[in-house]
């Protein structure tokens, strides 16, 4: 006869692999997921453990992934942070992972980037005070910090 428990783990697994398959999920994620379709906690943690120990879950891999594919996107370390807090990825380690893709001369680079790239598409607007605040709105949104901000505003203005 077989155990129950052999059988909710099975299972527990296959659904983890499942999700895991789709794309990397940081270690509080997958746990959110797996409690979300029914599997209890002790389960969760026993399919956690295992998927680490395989090495399909690394929160490190992902912070990295996810930084990565935020700067793609021309997005600022504030959006970044609040992207990475989102899937559960805080603290030292991930700040520290933060700090070392995102340079400070990088973030300026991809506010400059983005603010060009707006302000062409701001081009029509015929009231400069609009337009500005506008490209500012943009690029708070974008998670840039108010000092890369302002100064982009005053080269922009000038």
């Amino acid at each position: 006869m077989k155990d129950p428990g052999d059988t909710n783990y099975r299972n527990a697994l296959t659904i983890a692999l499942r999700i895991l398959t789709r794309r990397d999920h940081s270690i509080v994620e997958l746990a959110q997921k797996l409690s979300r379709r029914g599997v209890e906690e002790d389960m969760v943690q026993r399919v956690i453990a295992e998927c680490g120990r395989l090495g399909y879950l690394d929160d490190s891999r992902v912070t990295r992934q996810l930084i990565d594919r935020m700067k793609q996107k021309g997005m600022g370390t504030r959006r970044i942070r609040y992207e990475l807090q989102k899937r559960g990825l805080e603290g030292e380690p991930t700040e520290a992972q933060l700090r070392d893709g995102v340079t400070s001369a990088e973030e300026r680079s991809l506010a400059r980037q983005a603010a060009e790239k707006k302000w062409k598409v701001l081009a029509g607007e015929a009231n400069s005070r609009n337009k500005m605040l506008r490209l500012q709105r943009f690029l708070r949104y974008r998670g840039f910090s108010d000092s890369i901000i302002v100064e982009l505003l005053k080269e922009m203005h000038s």
